[in-house]
């Protein structure tokens, strides 16, 4: 884990601020609800930026950087945490808000992390590509399914799918690892049948004609109607300062509704950024990903729904009800819902 106030590629952004920005659309996203608040009751704030190649899907945590501004947080600590995951960062109060999945914070807390679930990030965003020898997520038995660790994220994500189809995680499959780097050369050289993947990862598969989409959680039953990815933080920093955390998931919502209102300027700042060299890539995930579902679906039910899988296929204990009343506020994202109504 390395830690840095400001990372090389966002020090535009840093310098600049929001009019570093100005070319994006942000019209209507200013204070508004904001003003009428008191300011938060710390000023420095920690959040995570992947280490190595951001994914992409995660475009709205990259844009919250300059709403984290307005919302009063003088001092943003961005931290690289590399080698495990944001819910874990979260657990290990390495981090005070972020971008988990849903599959991380049930297994994070699950095992004592002490995290709050705040909202939903997106729906959709998650492909399943196979080789030719697997023709449909059904179709797993048998097969060699990539992953970084024995408990990463992508063992999680794809033990839950087998759960859902009636396949056991440990007797049916065969699971194969290595680092994230190495993915596309192992894939496309046909030493694995399946791999899930993120964009950028997806775009570059579908660009280079390598495999098929056996599963498509933005178009998919019952994928498409859950989060996979979410907004937490640290449970005590949510508990000691209640004004910050609200200020901090609005800043959240409001990079969600730029990536939903004004695309072509949030796929332009994601350059800027540097979150992606490829403009192309940056206009696809925001034209693809459905970022303004985050006001239409119920976090806890997500939350829900993949603790019940990840119990299914033997990667916790609790119970979902049980898991889900102890972690979810949403109490802080009903208020923005009715807040930010644009």
């Amino acid at each position: 884990m390395t830690r840095a106030i400001i990372p090389d590629w966002t020090r535009r952004a840093a310098i600049g601020g929001l009019a570093a920005g100005a070319g994006v659309g942000f019209a209507g996203l200013g204070l508004d609800g904001a003003a009428a608040e008191p300011p938060p009751e710390v000023r420095k704030i920690r959040t995570i930026l992947d280490e190595g190649t951001p994914v992409l899907c995660w475009a709205p945590q990259y844009l919250a950087i300059e709403f984290l501004r307005m919302e009063g947080f003088d001092e943003i600590e961005l931290i690289r945490f590399d080698g495990t995951n944001n819910a874990k960062a979260l657990a290990k109060n390495a981090a005070d808000i972020a971008v988990p999945l849903a599959t991380d914070i049930a297994f994070e807390t699950d095992r004592g992390g002490q995290i709050k679930l705040l909202a939903g990030l997106h729906v959709g965003c998650v492909e399943v590509f196979a080789n030719d020898s697997v023709r449909s997520i059904t179709d797993l038995k048998g097969a060699r399914l990539l992953s970084d660790t024995e408990e990463g994220d992508p063992r999680r994500f794809l033990s839950a799918v087998l759960a859902y189809v009636g396949l056991d995680p440990e007797r049916d499959v065969e699971w194969v690892y290595a680092p994230t780097s190495d993915w596309m050369s192992l894939f496309a050289n046909g030493d694995v049948d399946v791999v899930r993947a993120f964009p950028p990862m997806t775009y570059d598969l579908h660009e280079k004609g390598i495999g098929h989409v056996i599963m498509n959680t933005t178009r998919d039953d019952p994928w498409r109607h859950f989060y996979c990815c979410m907004i937490a933080a640290r449970d005590e920093f949510v508990q000691k300062y209640p004004i910050a955390t609200k200020r901090a998931l609005r800043a959240f919502a409001k990079a969600q509704q730029a990536c939903s209102n004004d695309k072509e300027g949030s796929a332009r700042r994601l350059v800027e950024l540097g979150a992606t060299d490829r403009l192309d890539y940056a206009q696809r995930v925001v034209e693809e990903v459905p970022y303004g579902a985050w006001r239409e679906y119920d976090p806890t039910a997500s939350l829900r729904f993949f603790a019940l899988r990840l119990r299914e296929a033997g990667f916790i204990e609790a119970s979902p009800a049980a898991l889900v009343d102890r972690v979810a506020d949403t109490s802080f994202w009903s208020q923005l819902r009715t807040e930010l109504k644009t």
